[in-house]
């Protein structure tokens, strides 16, 4: 029953968004503008946000413990499902499932899988630091905005310091040590030293400058498929536009209020297009094709995967009871 009252509380939401936001923007034209896309640039906005998978995978091997033999095809399996259940579920629900699969299909301990998502997570936010300061001086940003920026920065200083404090002076549990009280506290301590040690990307400079090398071409794939979602429609906007428009959507979208950020994304997207000068209904209508270009690969790349394990265990197993005896 709480499920349910939730699930509607969060749909209500987007309905909220879309009232509020859409209720001016003729929808036929709006309709008219998706029918009139370019093909060609709306595959090549699908290919750059698929993309993102495979450079979110390889930074994942770059933060996975060197002393840790974890093969890609494992990665990117635990990566495309963290995708599919981060950009389906709100929050916290996704990443919770993420961190469990990543430690299950790549059988690492959970101490592990959380070092590796909260290494992540830090670069992938001192990076969209970086986004957010290029938008902020390109243009002047709705107060609200600058107001987010502020709040987000002292969030990813705040959480770095603290990253680098744990991986430079809590001390590292011992291979082969022993929990020797049973008590909740005791027991915690102990995850903390592990997950400690399993920081050691912070500790050398090179793996930690490749990681956010990684989380910046996360980035600017980001972009071009924005980019490429603004060309589907004809249009030739300003570079920073493009950069304000990813600044504002990943402010808004950290964390995911409802699934797949529908509705918060389109608002954001709306708001910060008009901004720019465009009329409503175009600005309604790359919003939607912008969010239908993200969503079928970072969501939609999962289920695939799932598809492909499944067709291989059901013919592994039909070739198990097709040997003779």
């Amino acid at each position: 029953m709480k499920k349910k009252i939730f699930l509607a509380l969060i749909w209500s939401i987007a309905a909220f968004c879309f009232y509020e936001f859409f209720k001016t923007v003729d929808f036929n034209r709006t309709w008219r503008e998706i029918e009139n896309a370019d093909g060609k640039w709306l595959v090549a906005a699908l290919l750059f946000n698929l993309s993102i998978l495979l450079v979110w995978t390889s930074l994942w091997s770059v933060l996975v413990p060197k002393n840790l033999s974890v093969s890609f095809s494992k990665l990117f399996q635990a990566n495309s499902f963290m995708s599919t259940s981060c950009n389906t579920l709100p929050f916290p629900g996704g990443h919770a499932v993420g961190l469990v699969l990543l430690a299950k299909l790549t059988k690492v301990k959970h101490s592990v899988a959380l070092s590796v998502l909260a290494l992540d997570q830090m670069m992938e936010g001192i990076v969209k630091v970086v986004v957010l300061t290029m938008a902020a001086s390109f243009s002047p940003l709705p107060p609200q905005m600058q107001q987010g920026i502020q709040v987000f920065i002292i969030l990813i200083v705040i959480f770095s310091a603290a990253m680098f404090y744990v991986a430079h002076k809590v001390p590292v549990a011992k291979t082969g040590d022993e929990v020797i009280s049973s008590s909740f506290l005791s027991r915690l301590k102990e995850f903390i030293s592990q997950w400690a040690g399993h920081l050691e990307t912070l500790k050398d400079y090179r793996i930690f400058s490749l990681g956010l090398v990684l989380a910046l071409a996360m980035m600017g794939l980001q972009a071009l498929g924005i980019w490429a979602a603004q060309k589907s429609l004809g249009l030739e906007l300003p570079f920073w536009t493009t950069i304000l428009v990813m600044a504002a959507l990943n402010l808004a979208t950290i964390l995911p209020v409802t699934p797949g950020n529908f509705g918060v994304y389109e608002a954001t997207a709306f708001i910060i297009y008009k901004f720019s000068g465009l009329p409503a209904e175009i600005a309604l209508s790359l919003a939607f094709l912008q969010h239908i270009c993200f969503l079928i690969p970072m969501a939609g790349t999962g289920w695939i995967v799932l598809l492909i394990q499944s067709l291989k265990s059901f013919v592994g197993k039909n070739k198990e009871q097709a040997k003779p005896y």
